[in-house]
């Protein structure tokens, strides 16, 4: 009896504990009331799935990040460059509206992304599939001339990933600075095979980054470092949602890769990203960012192109979600059309509302999911939205296999946001994402005609139809969207 009351009364101190945690950090009442229910339910269980999965913030590495940001403003000071590009949207230039055509969305996004800056002056280059994307960045490190900085959420162990490393490998010996860094969970196999160590024992700087390592003051399993960047000898940038893994080239799947997007940079926004993977880098591997304040990392970058380009940053962190945000933002500033490419559809609520108001006022809204994604239960809870959205004149096309892993969203044919977040819970709010926008007509009709293409393999949902499905149907895509904050 005693060893009975002992854990009761243990249960209870922990539930009142947590009861507090969760009233006092969580602003949705939905998650609220999910993660009370689960910590007073289980007991010990449910106060170890809230501490593992349900803290979505970063307390000790927040200190970390925001010390590495200071990078922006020391790097502003050395390249008046910078200054002389960057583009000021949230004042716009009365004498030329139409200079920027798409400077009202940035104006809209602009206040979720500061310190970034929308920058002039830029190239951006839509790259399809593993196809196009491997060969490009392959090139692009027997290029480099300093330094190669890698990240990836997935780095498989298969021939994809060891035909990078072996090309990280011969630029080492020939000099070249090289860094690799991954996300621990995403590479799993690859972390545990110790697939690694050969590059590291050449010279390659190789580090994981996890969220779960309590020897650090982390336990948090379910936030995750989703990013997909490159930076070659901070000119030349890659960014968007293609991993390291066969599954994305043709000669490994039959001619059906995994969809994905992916974009080459250069120009000034590159610095930005640089800093992207700097500010990670210092938190996984713990090497101070003032090494980098070098022009080796951060050159100063003259003008290659026509396009506005700014990172867009996303991650768990105290001061506030500025993915959501920008993605809310580019949707209420629309005049004309929407069209969103997202391989995951489980956004907030008000996301949900601005794009159904966006339709109810007159705006043209096409939402392009998968036939099928590789998350069954994340693919019912999306259903369970698309009631209101098709009421509302949303038009929402199931893109057939092969899977869809892509990311974009384009706004009144002037303005592209891609990169690596999906538009879901996850990724607006748990995991850490860099994304792009971009305004360029050559880039906006490159992006165009490869959503026509998506839109071409996909057949139309209609409102008729998706009403027509059974009751046992919706029950289970409703009870999949109750774990929305999960997802």
């Amino acid at each position: 009896m005693f060893d009975f009351t002992v854990l009761s009364v243990g249960h209870l101190a922990l539930g009142a504990v947590l009861t507090l945690d969760v009233l006092l950090t969580k602003q949705r009442p939905v998650s609220a009331v999910l993660w009370l229910a689960v910590v007073w339910a289980f007991p010990y269980v449910g106060a170890l799935a809230y501490l593992s999965i349900g803290v979505d913030r970063v307390r000790r590495g927040a200190a970390a990040r925001e010390a590495s940001k200071a990078l922006v403003a020391q790097r502003a000071a050395w390249h008046p460059t910078f200054e002389r590009l960057a583009v000021d949207c949230v004042h716009p230039d009365t004498q030329e509206p139409h200079k920027y055509p798409a400077q009202h969305i940035f104006r809209a996004t602009d206040p979720a992304v500061r310190p970034n800056r929308v920058f002039r002056g830029n190239r951006a280059e839509l790259l399809v599939d593993g196809d196009e994307f491997y060969p490009a960045l392959l090139d692009a490190i027997s290029d480099a001339e300093s330094s190669v900085h890698l990240q990836t959420f997935i780095f498989a162990r298969d021939q994809t990933g060891r035909e990078v490393l072996d090309r990280l490998i011969a630029r080492v010996q020939e000099g070249v600075e090289c860094r690799l860094l991954y996300d621990r969970f995403g590479s799993t196999y690859a972390y545990l095979f110790r697939f690694f160590e050969r590059a590291r024992s050449a010279g390659v700087r190789i580090c994981s980054i996890t969220q779960a390592n309590p020897l650090k003051g982390r336990f948090q399993i379910n936030l995750r470092n989703h990013r997909k960047i490159a930076v070659i000898d901070g000119k030349v940038g890659f960014v968007g949602g293609i991993n390291i893994h066969n599954k994305n080239l043709g000669a490994y799947t039959t001619g059906a890769p995994i969809r994905d997007y992916q974009v080459k940079l250069a120009g000034p926004a590159v610095s930005d990203l640089q800093f992207q993977f700097v500010e990670d880098w210092h938190f996984a591997s713990g090497e101070p960012p003032e090494k980098f304040l070098e022009p080796r990392y951060f050159p100063e970058l003259e003008p290659v192109g026509d396009a506005l380009v700014q990172i867009v940053p996303g991650g768990p962190e105290l001061k506030g979600h500025g993915l959501a945000d920008a993605f809310f933002g580019a949707i209420v500033a629309a005049e004309r059309s929407i069209t969103i490419v997202t391989p995951y559809f489980v956004p907030d609520e008000p996301i949900v509302q601005a794009l159904r108001y966006a339709a109810l006022r007159g705006v043209s809204v096409k939402l392009i999911v998968p036939k099928r994604s590789n998350h069954r239960y994340t693919d019912f809870a999306a259903r369970a939205i698309f009631t209101q959205l098709l009421k509302a004149g949303v038009r929402i096309y199931e893109r057939r296999p092969p899977f869809m892993h892509a990311k974009a969203v384009i706004v009144d044919d002037v303005y592209a946001m891609l990169g690596s977040a999906n538009l879901d819970y996850r990724s607006l709010h748990l995991n850490f994402e860099t994304n792009l926008e971009v305004a360029d007509h050559v880039f906006l009709d490159e992006i165009g005609r490869q959503v026509d293409a998506e839109v071409a393999e996909s057949d139309e949902l209609t409102y008729a139809q998706h009403r027509s499905r059974g009751i046992p149907r919706r029950l289970v895509e409703n009870f999949c969207y109750l774990f929305q904050p999960m997802l």
